[in-house]
């Protein structure tokens, strides 16, 4: 049985741009439906996953993932007449009666017949027949279990919103997923998170980052009442519950002015974000987060006592959030856990295709080692060649994928170069693991404002991931261990003994998102690290992904070539190939 897995809804930020002609940047990702990406499962196995921006440029799009799709299907040598089954990360089409009473465009936005439509424009056939919707947090909750591995486990999700929920709760036991609960989108962590994200100053629904990277060089004391009359744990319930304003979430396309006018009345009134660390903001960003993670601890060890259940599945947007993803690791209830790395609604196409072809005859593939995220699209060296002929501005050689190869890049590293890292497939969700990546030395000089300023053109207060061998972990960071470490989702402690080797990459709360690196899942990055330590005695990267502000991760050699070229890169080690910087930092 061949599933594809879609998310996304095609023209929900059409019909949201057409309506609002005079919106705002920072309100422009107040819509469902963004993050659209195709996954395809053959025979109960996930064979290729891809995002749409990647292939457009379009940061976060929601557009039908046409080219993502036509990628799949390629790269499984198979054609749409062969798909089984379209599984769709959402199901309005249940609540289309509640949504028609409050005048939501319905059938613009929200119905299914938006992908069928598109997909039926694209010269598909039988699409309707084939089309299974899915209710979105089923989709966010398979795509944490499946590749979890565990035979039974509880499952929180947590975003801005799915259909008519914005928190739900499952036990699973032997693949069923049993719903336990939910919370209504009125009392919504993400929208909490992203309200307060816009009332800074940044991006709805894209700049959270920013705000969990700002919240540690504040004290989160000053604003701590706000957060905490605002949202609390009805431990009783299970349940959250966040108390906004009579029309507090009105005018949401407004970029929620009534909610954000109580934050300002309750605290203070933000300056526009200029990349500088001021206090008023970073002590109202401290408490935000504080409150995060203890609402999610609060209410993850309630469920864990209620139903027993030691092994946790995390998903949703709100599972992003590496600090509260540390906190929630270190609960003693929780023997393992699993958090899906694209949490955001483009994993949503995973979890939608995994839950159709479980459910309707096709079975899994039995999980057998770890969730492996390389999951993209992969170039071979002749069409890396094409692409560097083009550009005669640029200076190459060609190694091969050999032991002068990764000698070569991890003597740039040693030397305290930054260095381009381009192998293999690309990555499947936000983070760069290593295929698609800056690579620079932990303790290098002034390495983080090197790279913030001249290399990413971002705020100076962005820290950066380090990248570690699995067998250098435990000596430099406190961790559990557990797989988010594996895909930079959960942040770890520096040990004090180490942290003059990793310097650039301690954050102010002397902590670092840490991508644990193992031979099974990575082992062209693992080989690049041992040749790291073997010149610097540990093996330990700054890793942070090979884009600049603004930029999707970057997919193709041309585009890498394209961003090399503009940035103050030394070197580009692309596929055996390495390219000369024309901005050298060395």
């Amino acid at each position: 049985m061949i599933v594809l897995g879609l998310s996304g809804l095609p023209r929900a930020q059409e019909h949201l741009r057409r309506t609002h002609p005079d919106l705002s940047p920072l309100d422009e990702r107040i819509v469902q439906g963004l993050d659209s990406a195709a996954a395809l499962v053959v025979d109960g196995r996930l064979v290729a996953a891809a995002s749409e921006e990647r292939f457009t440029g379009e940061k976060g799009t929601g557009r039908l993932p046409e080219q993502a799709i036509a990628w799949c299907l390629r790269e499984a040598g198979v054609t749409p007449d062969d798909v089984d089954l379209i599984a769709h990360g959402f199901d309005y089409d249940r609540h289309r009666r509640a949504f028609e009473i409050t005048g939501a465009p319905f059938d613009e936005v929200y119905s299914s017949a938006t992908v069928i439509d598109g997909l039926t424009g694209l010269g598909w056939t039988r699409v309707t027949e084939r089309f299974r919707p899915v209710r979105h947090h089923e989709a966010h909750a398979e795509s944490a279990l499946v590749p979890s591995g565990f035979d039974r486990a509880l499952c929180i999700v947590s975003d801005g919103m799915g259909e008519t929920e914005s928190l739900s709760v499952f036990r699973a036991v032997d693949g069923t997923l049993e719903r336990l609960h939910t919370t209504p989108i009125a009392s919504s962590l993400g929208i909490l998170y992203s309200i307060a994200t816009r009332f800074l100053g940044f991006q709805f629904n894209n700049d959270e980052y920013k705000v969990m990277g700002l919240a540690p060089y504040g004290d989160p004391e000053r604003f701590r009442p706000v957060f905490e009359k605002l949202a609390r744990v009805d431990a009783d319930r299970g349940t959250v519950t966040i108390d906004w304003p009579t029309n507090g979430l009105a005018d949401a396309e407004q970029g929620y002015p009534h909610a954000r006018a109580f934050l300002a009345e309750a605290s203070f009134t933000p300056r526009t974000p200029d990349g500088d660390i001021h206090r008023d903001e970073a002590d109202f960003a401290a408490a935000l987060q504080e409150r995060l993670t203890t609402l999610l601890v609060e209410l993850t060890s309630v469920w864990l006592e209620r139903t027993g259940e030691r092994k946790l599945c995390l998903a949703g947007g709100t599972f992003l959030n590496c600090k509260s993803n540390q906190s929630i690791a270190a609960l003693p209830g929780v023997d393992a856990m699993f958090v899906q790395p694209a949490s955001g609604d483009d994993g949503t196409a995973l979890g939608a295709a995994w839950h159709v072809a479980r459910g309707e005859g096709g079975g899994l593939a039995p999980v057998t080692g770890a969730f492996d995220p390389y999951l993209g699209p992969r170039y071979d060296p002749d069409e890396v060649r094409a692409a560097l002929e083009a550009r005669p501005d640029l200076r190459w050689t060609h190694v091969g994928v050999t032991a002068e190869y990764f000698a070569g890049a991890a003597a740039d590293i040693a030397a305290d170069r930054i260095v381009a890292w381009f192998d293999g497939r690309m990555e499947f969700g936000p983070r760069a693991l290593g295929n698609r990546s800056i690579l620079a030395r932990p303790d290098g000089d002034r390495i983080k404002e090197r790279i913030n300023g001249a290399v990413k053109f971002r705020e100076a207060f962005r820290p950066f991931a380090p990248a570690v061998l699995d067998e250098d972990v435990d000596r430099l960071f406190v961790t559990r261990g557990f797989e988010p470490d594996r895909y930079m989702l959960c942040t770890a402690q520096v040990r004090p003994e180490a942290r003059t080797v990793v310097e650039g990459i301690v954050h102010a709360d002397d902590s670092a998102r840490i991508q644990t690196v193992r031979d099974d899942l990575a082992p062209g990055f693992a080989r690049l690290l041992r040749e790291v330590r073997a010149r610097t005695g540990a093996g330990v990267v700054v890793n942070t992904s090979f884009n600049v502000k603004g930029q999707p991760l970057i997919m193709d050699p041309c585009t890498a070539l394209d961003t090399f070229a503009g940035i103050a890169l030394d070197r580009l080690y692309i596929e055996g190939y390495v390219v000369e910087g024309t901005h050298s930092t060395a």
